[in-house]
């Protein structure tokens, strides 16, 4: 009796050991499940676009398009393009002297664009940023409304170092971004004839904008 009773107890010991293993199975398969999926999640890349409204740096509306090796990585890179209209705006006249003599319109605007984030504030949501684009853009001048054929173009190229601001609540995918600093122009700077005056596109300007941030 003895006997049979220490080859049961056994078999219960070794059933609730099989019991035990095959319930910890699924909690464990969870747990690396999560852990492949968070290293998916850093390895996935991503896409930021960010489009923004009239700035200073003339134009009426641009977009950037960036890759980044991942959703939070701090490198991200990619092209921008911006346009605007005639105009007498504080964006005509941070890049034109004599504006009141002439409307200015910023035909194209295209580049490459990078950023790199200083910092992970606030859970991810704040995120200071150095920015660097370089390009080329065409400006076209005009005298007056009412005489249009009087044109002058200037195609020149800029560079425009600059400190921002991300704001992306939760860490997610919709936010803000916002960006200053000077603007460098070099290549085709003379002044631009437009009836009886003169329109001279300035060598150092300010640049500043505010826009809407989306990552996918």
């Amino acid at each position: 009796m003895r006997v049979e009773s220490r080859r049961s107890m056994r078999w219960v010991k070794a059933a609730v050991a099989v019991g035990v293993s095959l319930l910890s199975v699924p909690a464990l398969a969870q747990d690396v499940g999560r852990a492949s999926t968070g290293q998916e999640q850093q390895r996935r890349g991503a896409f930021l676009l960010e489009l923004t409204p009239p700035a200073l740096d003339g134009s009426m509306y641009g977009i950037r398009a960036e890759v980044a090796p991942s959703r939070d990585s701090r490198l991200a890179f990619g092209l921008l393009g911006r346009a605007g209209s005639w105009n007498r705006s504080l964006g005509a006249k941070a890049r034109f002297t004599g504006v009141q003599g002439g409307d200015v319109k910023l035909n194209f605007g295209v580049g490459v664009d990078g950023r790199y984030t200083l910092a992970f504030l606030a859970d991810g949501t704040v995120r200071p940023f150095l920015g660097l684009a370089v390009g080329m853009e065409e400006f076209v001048v005009r005298a007056t409304v009412a005489s249009p054929v009087t044109k002058d173009y200037t195609t020149t190229a800029f560079l425009e170092p600059s400190l921002g601001l991300m704001w992306r609540p939760g860490s997610g995918r919709v936010g803000l971004s916002a960006r200053a600093g000077p603007g460098f122009t070099f290549t085709d700077v003379r002044e631009l004839q437009v009836g009886t005056g003169n329109l001279g596109l300035r060598t150092v300007y300010p640049t500043a904008s505010l826009g809407l941030l989306v990552v996918l």
